[in-house]
């Protein structure tokens, strides 16, 4: 099993607008006219492997979507400006091929990197301005989010926080991690890059590997885009499964990408698509571009299904406005803080 080194969604805002040239497509089509892979052909690629099944269900029966060569012009220009100059010519004898899965409805890329490409990619290519600007620039908003995943899954369990066994798998500068550990929760932690497990470790992350992982043990498990850059998604969510309590939740969260695929089926380039719409199916890293009904069914494959929350948990861990006694306490915690303070609680600054 190969895995990427950092489960980050990597940004995507330098990426080349115009049409790729030498475009493969065999009559880019809607879903249900898409051509059978059967008798295409494909030039010999050292560095990439080509997955024949589905990933997610293992089918065997697949339909083309959209080929571009990795020597096509636009192509290289999106090598060489996502990377910033960063990228070798290890994927140059492959193809951008998409495929969908005609059981599951997957759409992947077939050829991967695996190996030695996959170790560069992520250690080499991915330029280490990004991976801080990642590490840096997180929100307000982003961290208040956050704390809203973390206060919901509190929440739903009943549990006082220091009872809640919590795993980050993939958790990258583990920013969840720290919020979870904040509200007192138990957190374990997986992370394949020795950089980020460092600072994991340092941030008081108990980090193991994803064959150390206790049976049953989990009661929340939480991947932030992370199955999307997975070569073999089976094999981790069996293990992560197998792991999550009786009565636990596995958190899965991935990039959308149906919107791409809609302007990918009606015959747009992947070089003339939108920052945004490339992000999902962006080549060698997110080689999985799932839907809302691909991600349900991957999670059946492996006896799961989807969890329709609670909306009164949902709303009440955004602020906590849904119960009265929250409710007085932060109207009036300004006031009693800051404009008639009479609290221990100061925020200083220079006078």
């Amino acid at each position: 099993m190969h895995l990427p080194a950092s489960s980050l969604e990597l940004e995507l805002h330098r990426l080349p607008l115009e049409p790729a040239s030498l475009l493969r497509r065999g009559g880019v089509q809607a879903q249900s006219q898409a051509q059978p892979l059967q008798g295409l052909a494909h030039p010999h690629a050292s560095a990439l492997k080509t997955r024949t099944q589905c990933p997610a269900c293992l089918s065997a029966s697949l339909s083309v979507v959209y080929e571009e060569p990795y020597t096509g012009k636009g192509m290289q220009a999106y090598l060489a400006r996502h990377y910033e100059g960063h990228a070798g010519a290890a994927a140059d004898g492959g193809v951008y091929a998409l495929a969908r899965c005609n059981k599951c409805s997957l759409v992947f890329q077939r050829q991967v990197p695996e190996g030695a490409l996959l170790e560069e990619i992520y250690n080499s290519w991915v330029p280490g301005t990004e991976l801080e600007r990642e590490h840096r620039n997180y929100s307000l908003d982003e961290y208040r989010y956050l704390a809203e995943q973390v206060q919901f899954i509190i929440q739903h369990f009943g549990l006082a926080p220091g009872e809640l066994d919590a795993l980050d798998f993939g958790f990258g500068w583990a920013h969840w991690s720290k919020m979870a550990m904040g509200f007192g929760c138990n957190v374990w932690g997986v992370e394949l890059s020795e950089e980020r497990a460092r600072h994991g470790r340092s941030a008081g992350l108990r980090v193991v590997g994803l064959g150390d992982l206790p049976a049953r043990r989990f009661r929340f498990i939480n991947t932030e885009q992370v199955f999307e850059h997975l070569t073999e998604p089976r094999l981790v969510l069996e293990k992560l499964r197998d792991a999550l309590s009786g009565d636990g939740i596995i958190k899965i969260s991935v990039p959308n990408a149906v919107g791409a695929l809609k302007k990918i089926n009606e015959g747009k380039n992947f070089g003339a698509l939108s920052v945004n719409d490339q992000m999902p199916i962006a080549p060698l890293e997110h080689i999985n571009a799932f839907s809302h009904a691909s991600l349900v069914a991957f999670g059946k494959e492996f006896g799961l299904k989807p969890l329709r929350p609670s909306l009164y948990r949902l709303f009440n861990s955004a602020s906590g406005l849904m119960q009265p006694k929250n409710l007085a306490r932060v109207i009036a915690r300004p006031f009693y803080r800051h404009v008639f303070p009479r609290t221990t609680f100061v925020y200083f600054v220079r006078g």
